[in-house]
């Protein structure tokens, strides 16, 4: 294939477009696309060989024209990993985790020598993990089989253990054949009298065929290594006239000067005549080669053990730095996301004067990481710890418990956390989303406009949040106050619902009594129900644009009332703002809505069912709900880089 591939190439068959394709990476993914069994959601409908970049692909994301990223998570995809990802030299990520793949890992994915992250969690893959993989200098995080804050260092360290393991056996072995090469000689020509001299002796077989192997790199004028296997136990006189294998001219190691003859047939008929003359000429002292010999191999006999006693003391210590480094890692997250320190912080949020908002008792500020990946720091407005009474510490570790069990594209993520005493700060460390909150794209009239498949994806978005905050978790986890001012939007106008704000429980408790009766002014959290019936007042909003409560009109279910009940006045409940809209998916909607709002809790729906129904009348996946290119790993991989141990 690779001829037939070279051959069009050079005849100039191929236009320069497919060049410029092959060069970019595009026939690697459609090579590891031939090996998907299944794609239930469709993932690869838009992966289409005509195309001359891969770079709009789902999935697929390019830094200057390069792909960068693979991230193909969730997806329920079944078949084998492709080898031809290899090629992908400019891959930086390869995120391939919560799918169905079996098989081997490649150990092709050791030539991405730009990887830093790779994801292959929760797959069928079987096997061992390649040593090349071991080897990879640029590898930051490597998941396989735990999830993503348990297994990132650790599992990092043993694979970058095996790689330094294999490349320090090397070099012991390189050491080691040096030490035997002087002695090969003397094993024919003397006796293994002793015992050391016997172990070199033995030991011939196991180094002859990687000296041999050695000397192909080296220059043309170095000795062969006798080829025979059976240590001689008479002393040799005449050499051979043969050349030995390789190019190598067989030269005694007797001798003191080399000869370069000029050419082929000269050096053939000369060499034996020297040497049968040099043979003649210059008696072998026996006593003198023995005793060489002896002393020769008991000095390397002497080195070589002492190898078998470094190695494991070495193996020792490295197992010992690991589980000490696994144990501190544990010790400092203690629940489940990295510990960091307030100078970090201040130099990523340039000394704390980027101020993005203030409210509930805390201060939010805008920070950079060096990878140029950006953060929201929400940081408590308490300055000592006298005013920081304990239920509120314990309100605090709760919220950070709570919120580092969740982990979902449509979710603004917590990432960190502070907890310094001198000077005392409270700070948690969460994903930024640049495109401010739904309610100001909403209400506020500078804000860019949302039109109506803008509002739909965003209400897809939080609507699969949900599901999995209700139903994948275990316990379930509900949204204390779910509403447009805690919605969130990204780049590519995603929804992130965010908890980032909802410290003033712990701060209205300052002038109270530090007692048990403290603990029912934590953050009320609210319940599945009440979540799914704010779902429905949210979707009103969107599709409206109007406030939740305004005295003009008074609570936006009111006002809606008058609507729902007639399908024929539904157009009167859609935001006038808008230049067009779908009416097939606004009476799903409204349905929805009445179904959610419904007065007694037990009779509304589950986030399932709503999720359920909304996605059959807007055909939306969660992969197409969630931003395009997330940051979140590059983010999670420079703060534990951070970590505090």
């Amino acid at each position: 294939m690779r001829k037939i591939w070279s051959f069009f190439v050079e005849a100039g068959c191929l236009p320069l477009q497919r060049l410029v394709y092959v060069a970019m990476g595009g026939l690697a993914l459609l090579e590891f696309r031939a090996r998907i069994d299944s794609d239930p959601y469709g993932a690869f409908a838009n992966w289409n060989s005509n195309d001359t970049t891969p770079c709009m692909w789902y999935g697929v994301h390019c830094v200057d024209g390069k792909v960068q990223m693979l991230d193909l998570s969730s997806l329920a995809l079944k078949g084998t990993l492709a080898p031809e990802l290899g090629k992908l030299s400019d891959l930086r990520s390869l995120v391939l985790y919560r799918n169905r793949f079996s098989g081997v890992i490649p150990k092709e994915f050791g030539e991405l020598t730009k990887l830093e992250l790779l994801d292959l969690r929760e797959n069928d893959l079987s096997g061992m993990v390649p040593a090349e993989i071991g080897e990879m200098l640029s590898l930051k995080c490597f998941i396989w089989q735990s999830s993503w804050r348990q297994f990132n260092g650790a599992g990092l360290l043993f694979i970058q253990i095996q790689g330094a393991l294999i490349r320090s056996l090397n070099t012991v072995l390189i050491q080691w054949f040096k030490l035997q090469k002087d002695t090969l000689a003397e094993c024919n020509d003397s006796c293994c009298g002793s015992s050391e001299q016997q172990m070199a002796c033995n030991a011939r077989n196991l180094v002859v065929p990687f000296e041999r192997r050695g000397l192909l790199g080296s220059s043309k004028n170095l000795p062969a290594v006798p080829a025979t296997a059976v240590p001689s136990t008479e002393q040799i006189i005449a050499l051979p006239t043969t050349r030995s294998s390789g190019s190598f001219p067989a030269v005694p190691k007797e001798t003191g000067t080399k000869s370069e003859p000029d050419d082929e047939s000269s050096e053939t008929n000369s060499e034996p005549a020297d040497q049968s003359s040099q043979a003649n000429s210059k008696p072998v002292d026996q006593s003198s080669e023995n005793s060489k010999g002896e002393t020769t191999a008991e000095k390397s006999s002497g080195d070589l053990w002492k190898y078998f006693i470094i190695i494991p003391c070495i193996l020792v210590f490295i197992v010992f730095v690991a589980l000490a480094f696994m144990c501190r890692k544990r010790a400092a997250k203690g629940i489940g996301v990295p510990k960091l320190n307030r100078s970090e912080l201040e130099t990523a949020c340039e000394d704390f004067s980027n101020i993005v908002q203030a409210i509930d008792g805390c201060t939010v500020y805008k920070g950079t990481l060096s990878s140029g990946v950006e953060i929201a720091v929400t940081s408590i407005c308490v300055s000592s710890s006298k005013e920081w009474p304990k239920s509120s510490e314990t309100g605090f570790r709760r919220k950070i418990d709570r919120l580092s069990r969740i982990n979902h594209k449509n979710f603004v993520n917590l990432i960190g956390y502070c907890m310094d005493d001198k000077p005392f700060s409270r700070m948690m460390v969460f994903e930024y989303a640049p495109n401010g909150t739904l309610f100001e794209h909403l209400h506020v009239e500078d804000m860019e406009h949302l039109d109506w498949s803008g509002r739909v994806r965003i209400i897809m978005g939080v609507a699969y949040c949900l599901l999995y905050m209700h139903h994948d978790l275990n316990p379930p986890i509900s949204h204390p106050n779910l509403s447009s001012s805690f919605i969130y939007l990204t780049d590519d106008y995603a929804a992130k619902i965010s908890e980032i704000l909802g410290f003033d429980s712990a701060t209205k408790s300052n002038n109270s009594v530090d007692d048990g009766s403290q603990d029912s002014k934590l953050d009320p959290y609210a319940d599945p129900e009440t979540n799914v019936y704010s779902f429905g007042i949210l979707l009103l909003e969107i599709i409206s644009g109007k406030l939740v409560y305004s005295k003009e009109q008074g609570s936006i279910e009111e006002w809606a009332s008058q609507y729902l009940n007639d399908k024929g006045s539904l157009n009167n409940l859609v935001d006038p703002t808008l230049k067009g809209f779908k009416a097939e998916e606004l009476e799903v909607i409204c349905e929805v809505i009445q179904e959610c709002i419904q007065s007694e809790p037990r009779q509304r729906p589950t986030m399932k069912d709503v999720s359920s129904k909304l996605r059959q009348a807007f055909n939306i996946t969660p992969e197409q709900a969630v931003p395009r290119l997330s940051p979140l790993w590059w983010a999670e991989l420079e703060i534990l880089s951070m970590e505090t141990l």
